[in-house]
């Protein structure tokens, strides 16, 4: 926040205390089902449910034509995971059983080679809730996005978060039951290799993740959330403005 207040104090404008009044506007919206972080909401912050997008392009014939005969795992890392973790993760497939969709091509491109497993399709991004629904098991940074997303489809989770707000949020997906955090490391693959080999044995924790984002059809504005924000936005912008 140094460089930020430095140049709030040279335009003679008030600067910040710490990165969450950074954040944090005359209403926040937290794209968030309500009693996912355990969090006490100050009282203008509202959640708005999780923020997902469907269908948002087709998804590719190689992800539709993957073999089903062997478990399926769902490997994203956003587009904030670090490249070399990534590629210690997909070489860590390398004959196990099952079979790997990884939308990391954006990471393993910075690579001149990465030794892809037979069993790992490797593509560009791809229409996230859908392949979730086909997966048995995600592995994932931790972004809230993806979290959420997991969630929604019903699928359980081992997480490698790469940032502390990713952190955070495979932490509540764990105190949910539906998830294992591995640490991040230069090379966390045993770690996650341990995860999903637990998460598969657990098989009954498959369907709990779905209850959580399941409120207004699964994915937008809960009820509450609709009722109360959007006359106080009004009333705010009104006087902001006025």
């Amino acid at each position: 926040m140094n460089s930020v207040n430095a140049a709030a104090k040279h335009f003679g404008v008030p600067g910040y205390d710490s990165i969450f009044d950074y954040w944090r506007g005359d209403i926040t919206l937290v794209a968030e089902p309500p009693g996912f972080s355990g969090a006490r909401l100050p009282p203008d912050h509202f959640y708005t449910g999780p923020l997902i997008p469907r269908d948002e392009f087709p998804l590719p014939e190689e992800v539709k034509n993957i073999p089903r005969d062997k478990p399926l795992i769902y490997f994203a890392m956003g587009s904030s995971g670090t490249a070399s973790i990534v590629a210690n993760i997909v070489e860590s497939f390398r004959g196990k059983p099952y079979q790997v969709i990884a939308p990391v091509k954006f990471q393993l491109s910075r690579f001149s080679h990465v030794d892809v497993p037979a069993n790992v399709l490797v593509t560009d991004w791809v229409p996230a809730l859908q392949v979730n629904k086909m997966a048995d098991l995600a592995v994932i940074h931790g972004g809230i996005g993806t979290v959420m997303t997991a969630a929604l489809a019903g699928k359980p989770v081992v997480g490698v978060g790469m940032q502390m707000e990713q952190v955070a949020n495979l932490a509540a997906l764990e105190r949910l039951g539906v998830a294992i955090r591995v640490g991040k490391s230069r090379n966390p693959s045993e770690g996650v290799q341990r995860a999903i080999e637990k998460l598969t044995l657990q098989r009954d924790c498959k369907s709990e993740g779905g209850g959580l984002c399941q409120n207004d059809r699964g994915v937008g504005w809960s009820p509450p959330c609709r009722r109360d924000v959007a006359p106080t936005l009004w009333n705010r912008s009104i006087r902001i403005y006025r």
